[in-house]
């Protein structure tokens, strides 16, 4: 993760959009994403993403996650499984229903990787 995606955090957990445990969970986070995906997140391409996934990951520790699937969006799950399922493993939560929040973060993989831009 790169300097600039790292002060956006810090701003996320500075005016209390995250908590602590989910600002010192991210950087490991931002780490796998770069491994699974094979790119280097950086503002430009990723600020948006880093945002979302900070603040999906606060909802979910609050059992207040986005609970409503587009079915643009479940088309693309379909035709990516495998960053739906890792978007699920990312945000992993036994108690809450995490389906639409890991939707949302399977699009942005797309994003990332240029998928479905073809």
């Amino acid at each position: 993760m790169d300097a600039t995606l790292k002060e956006r955090i810090d701003l996320l957990h500075d005016t209390n959009q995250i908590n602590d445990e989910i600002y010192n969970r991210l950087p490991y986070l931002m780490e796998e994403v770069e491994n699974f995906l094979d790119v280097k997140l950086t503002e430009e391409n990723a600020g948006s993403f880093t945002s979302h996934i900070s603040v999906a990951l606060q909802r979910i520790s609050k059992n207040e996650p986005v609970t409503d699937i587009a079915s643009e969006l479940e088309t693309l799950i379909g035709e990516n499984p495998d960053y739906y399922q890792f978007a699920k493993d990312l945000l992993e939560n036994d108690e809450t229903n995490i389906d639409a929040e890991a939707a949302f973060i399977t699009l942005y993989f797309c994003l990332l990787t240029g998928k479905g831009n073809e």
